[in-house]
């Protein structure tokens, strides 16, 4: 069995709709999606789960491309995502507060129940945004 979870780097290339890079952790993987036309937001998609084991990975890749972001918005969209423990959701606050210090945005789309829960329970419903789809999220004006 192996004891070390490995990270793989795929990049992509930019055709209508597929993932510009494809991150594959341990129970996680996160896709920056193409977004064709859209200046002002990228999506990262999650897939999976976000807790202990894999934090520090997941840490090491969103930090940094958090630091290198240069749109208004970044739209987290957990249609896929099924489970996040506290020091996750206390990673996404520190995201939040990076963007916010370059005034820029986060917004997170079609949470699932069991994630929204967790978010609501912690308080991180009434932080950071939470929209039912990417329409909404679009929609609402950025501050």
């Amino acid at each position: 069995m192996w004891g070390v979870c490995l990270l793989i780097l795929r990049i992509f290339s930019i055709i209508g709709g597929n993932s510009l890079i494809e991150i594959v952790m341990a129970h996680l993987d996160l896709n920056v999606l193409a977004a064709e036309g859209t200046d002002g937001y990228q999506i990262v998609q999650f897939k999976g789960e976000m807790d202990k084991s894999n934090l520090d990975q997941v840490r090491d890749v969103l930090t940094k491309f958090v630091e290198e972001y240069q749109k208004q918005v970044l739209i987290f969209d957990l249609m896929y995502f099924d489970f996040i423990n506290s020091e996750g959701v206390g990673y996404i606050v520190s995201l939040f507060y990076k963007l916010k210090k370059k005034e820029q945005t986060l917004r997170i789309i079609n949470v699932q129940p069991k994630v929204e829960d967790v978010f609501n329970l912690i308080g991180l419903s009434q932080l950071i945004k939470c929209y039912p789809d990417l329409a909404a999220a679009l929609a609402d004006p950025v501050q």
